[in-house]
C-alpha cells in the first residue's frame, strides 16, 4: 500500500473515530430520558443530575480546568488548518469543520444552562461540578447493580444490540484489552484521571462490548462507544496486518479524544437528521465504515455541507444490507 493509500485510511479511521465519539456524547444527552420511568423508580433527582452531568461534560472543555489542560478550543481548531505540526492538520474535514462544529456544541449546550440549572459563572462552574459528582456517587451507591443493567438497557435500546454482548460495571475503570497509548504529558494526565472507558474485546468466538465508568451515564456512554466500536470494526477488516497496525498507531491516541467529544456530539446530530426513514443506525454505521477513505470523506462532507444529497447517498448506500450486528 502506497504511503498515500495509509493515509487516506488513517483519515477514514480518524473519521470514523469522530463518528465513535460522537455517537457516545450525542447519545449522552438525552438517552437517560429513554428510561426515565425507572430512574424515577430508584430515586427522582437522578433525571436532572444526569441532565446537568451531560452538560458540564460538554462544557468542561470551555473552563477553566480544561482550558489549562488543553488550550482554547477555538485556537486549537484554527491551528488545525494552517500548522503542519497539528494532529489533524491533514484531515480534511477536521481541520476545515471542526472549529465550527465546535462552535455550534457550545451554543446549543449553553441554550440548555438555563432550563437545566447549569451555572455558566466559571468559578461556580467548578463547584457545581464537584457537588455534582458527589451528590450523584451517594444517590447511585445503593443501586449500583440495577443502574448496570438499567445502563445495557439503554445501550441496547440505542443500538438493537443483546445485552449479552455487554460487560458493564460501575466503579474507577482499569485499562483492558489493548493498551492505552500515551505519547505525551496531555495523554498522560487523561491516562491517571480516567472516569470512563469502553471497547470491545475477544472472548471465545465472540466479541464483546465492555464499559466502566464511576457513574451510570458515563458508563451507558461507554457502552454506546463501545458499540460503535464494534460497528466500525466492519471498515478495518480489509486492511493488512501491518497496515492496520500503522493506521491504528497513528489515530487511536487518548489526548485526541477530547477534540473528539468535544465536536463529534455535533457532528452525529447532523448525520441522525439526514438518516433516511426506516434505516437503522447500526446498519448505516456499518455501511458508512466499509466505504473506501475518499467515498467516506464525501459523505461526511456532504453531511455537513449538503444535508439533502447526504440522505441521498445514504438512502442508496443502506438499501438492501445486512444488519451490522448479526454476525
Amino acid at each position: 500500500m502506497s504511503d498515500d493509500e495509509v493515509r487516506g485510511q488513517i483519515n477514514k479511521r480518524l473519521t470514523l473515530n469522530w463518528l465513535i465519539q460522537g455517537a457516545a456524547q450525542h447519545a449522552g444527552m438525552t438517552f437517560h430520558h429513554l428510561i426515565r420511568d425507572e430512574l424515577d423508580a430508584l430515586d427522582p433527582r437522578l433525571l436532572l443530575l444526569y441532565d446537568q452531568y451531560a452538560l458540564i461534560n460538554l462544557l468542561q472543555y470551555w473552563h477553566l480546568e480544561g482550558v489549562l489542560l488543553l488550550g482554547w478550543p477555538s485556537r486549537f481548531w484554527r491551528r488545525a488548518g494552517s500548522n503542519p505540526r497539528h494532529p489533524f492538520f491533514g484531515h480534511p474535514l477536521l481541520s476545515r469543520f471542526g472549529g465550527i462544529l465546535a462552535a455550534e456544541a457550545k451554543r446549543r449546550a449553553l441554550d440548555r444552562c438555563k432550563e437545566k440549572r447549569v451555572t455558566r459563572l466559571p468559578i461556580l462552574f467548578a463547584f457545581q461540578t464537584l457537588k455534582l459528582i458527589a451528590h450523584l456517587q451517594a444517590i447511585e451507591a445503593p443501586h449500583r447493580s440495577k443502574l448496570v443493567e438499567l445502563a445495557k438497557k439503554s445501550a441496547s435500546t440505542i443500538w438493537g444490540i443483546p445485552t449479552e454482548r455487554f460487560d458493564a460495571d460501575l466503579g474507577k475503570p482499569t485499562p483492558f484489552g489493548t493498551p492505552i497509548r500515551v505519547r505525551n504529558f496531555q495523554g498522560a494526565i487523561f491516562h491517571a484521571a480516567l472516569v470512563g472507558l469502553g471497547g470491545v474485546v475477544q472472548r471465545d468466538d465472540s466479541l464483546v462490548v465492555v464499559g466502566r465508568g464511576t457513574n451510570w451515564q458515563l458508563l451507558t456512554k461507554e457502552l454506546v462507544k463501545g458499540t460503535a466500536e464494534l460497528i466500525c470494526l466492519h471498515g478495518l477488516n480489509n486492511l493488512s496486518e501491518d497496515t492496520y497496525c500503522e493506521v491504528m498507531e497513528a489515530t487511536d491516541r487518548i489526548d485526541y479524544e477530547p477534540w473528539m467529544l468535544q465536536t463529534g456530539g455535533e457532528l452525529w446530530r447532523r448525520l441522525l437528521d439526514v438518516v433516511p426513514d426506516g434505516r437503522a443506525m447500526a446498519n448505516v454505521l456499518m455501511c458508512m465504515a466499509r466505504l473506501s477513505p475518499k467515498s467516506l470523506e464525501s459523505l461526511m462532507l456532504a453531511v455537513i455541507e449538503q444535508p439533502e444529497w447526504a440522505r441521498e447517498l445514504l438512502a442508496r448506500l443502506t438499501d438492501e444490507t445486512e444488519p451490522a450486528l448479526s454476525d
